[in-house]
């Protein structure tokens, strides 16, 4: 790259030290009323830093805004149907995670309370992680005869 602020690890050109692409700054760039202070402070970033990002944009701004254009296009796509489902199943775990909780919180109250009241001490129950639970609620293979 042209600069020592600015370099490509993979992910298009990066600011040095950080993981911000010049693509996460070209709308601010482009917008006249952003100011490089305000830059600075969204991103935690030196004027420097700025500067050689603008730099960057403005001596390649062909090839920027062709792979910007990408980046929009596979924005504004989406997911992909299976990435969409994989997402509504682990939230509908999750749910049901929940309420499984609520359920067992109201039960181990009550069974606190009988336990306090017949000896005097409540118990101690650690619970299961989401993924513990999760792993309980998979359906476990039927063995054969």
């Amino acid at each position: 790259m042209a600069t020592d602020l600015i370099h490509d690890r993979g992910r298009g050109p990066e600011i040095a030290g950080t993981r911000i692409t010049v693509y996460n700054l070209l709308s601010h760039l482009l917008d006249s009323t952003m100011t490089e202070a305000t830059m600075c402070r969204l991103y935690k970033l030196t004027p420097e830093q700025v500067a050689a990002a603008r730099a960057y944009v403005l001596n390649n701004l062909d090839t920027v805004l062709a792979a910007h254009l990408k980046i929009e296009e596979r924005m504004a796509a989406g997911n992909v149907p299976a990435v969409i489902e994989k997402a509504r199943a682990t939230h509908a775990a999750f749910l049901s995670f929940k309420e499984w909780l609520a359920h067992r919180d109201v039960a181990t109250a009550q069974e606190q309370s009988t336990v306090t009241s017949k000896t005097g001490r409540a118990g101690s129950g650690q619970l299961p992680s989401f993924r513990e639970w999760l792993a309980e609620q998979e359906p476990r293979p039927v063995e054969g005869p």
